[in-house]
């Protein structure tokens, strides 16, 4: 608990440059679409999830359809092999969700966890299959999406540790900002992530400026948090690493300790948040 008091203290500077939240007093508002959570599987034994999905621009085979509490959705296909992730806004009118720029999900649960899904891509094609729902629960604060205001950088190394703050969250600025310093800045993707969510299905997600994805499994356990990459996740190239979270001044707090991969660089990256809805 020391240790988690010292940090927030150190990330004073970081808050009072974000201004004041109105929810001050920690105290968040449930998520809008937290009743319609949950993360969408298809089985593999029907033929008509293993057909390609495309509409859309995609090309592949529809490994996963994810609701978040905020109103995102993500959707993990199967190219060449490897998993891709693409993200976006949905509503829900009755049994059926509407995913901006891919069409609509009619999901009606059977029995269980058993879904019978129809979706209707913005293209015309119409696929239907079976599909395990797998329905967040739980009501820890976490579980829903969080847009990034401010982002912290230490890093370890070989090199002389450094430290530098960002205004959101830019992998290119944080790029040159490890290679300025003697580290391989390289290994990061590019682009800008912009929001950040942890599910009551199990999952985080890294959402970015161009609608990509990076997904992995996440459970919350009290200030801690553990999670993995999925095999398609840019990410990979940042060794899994320890999490905590906290909340302060209506801001959510993510500390990450992680180090990359082929580098003898290893720090810790602190996100700012503040809550979607």
């Amino acid at each position: 608990m020391k240790k988690i008091l010292f940090a927030l203290v150190a990330l004073l500077p970081l808050l009072v440059s974000c201004g004041k939240d109105s929810k001050g007093d920690n105290k968040f508002e449930d998520p809008h679409f937290i009743q319609y959570a949950g993360k969408l599987v298809p089985n593999t034994y029907v033929p008509a999830a293993s057909s390609l999905t495309k509409a859309n621009g995609l090309s592949g085979i529809l490994k996963s359809i994810e609701f978040t509490e905020s109103g995102l959705y993500v959707v993990g296909t199967l190219v060449d092999g490897k998993l891709q992730f693409t993200t976006g806004t949905y509503t829900v009118n009755g049994n059926t969700y509407n995913l901006n720029n891919f069409g609509t999900v009619e999901l009606t649960v059977t029995g269980g966890s058993m879904a019978s899904v129809i979706i209707h891509y913005l293209s015309g094609l119409t696929e239907t299959l079976l599909a395990d729902f797998r329905r967040a629960t739980g009501t820890n604060v976490a579980y829903r999406g969080w847009t990034i205001d401010k982002t912290r950088v230490t890093i370890n190394g070989f090199h002389t540790p450094a430290t530098a703050d960002f205004v959101g969250c830019n992998f290119d600025e944080m790029a040159k900002f490890l290679n300025d310093n003697g580290h391989k800045g390289s290994l990061l993707p590019s682009g800008s992530l912009k929001s950040v969510s942890i599910t009551g299905a199990g999952s985080i997600i890294f959402g970015y400026s161009d609608s990509t994805a990076d997904l992995g499994t996440c459970t919350v356990n009290g200030n801690s948090v553990n999670f993995s990459w999925e095999s398609g996740s840019r990410l990979l190239e940042v060794e899994n690493g320890k999490a905590t979270i906290d909340y302060m001044d209506g801001k959510c707090i993510l500390t990450i300790e992680a180090a990359l991969k082929g580098s003898t660089t290893s720090g810790v990256v602190t996100f700012v948040l503040s809550p979607m809805d």
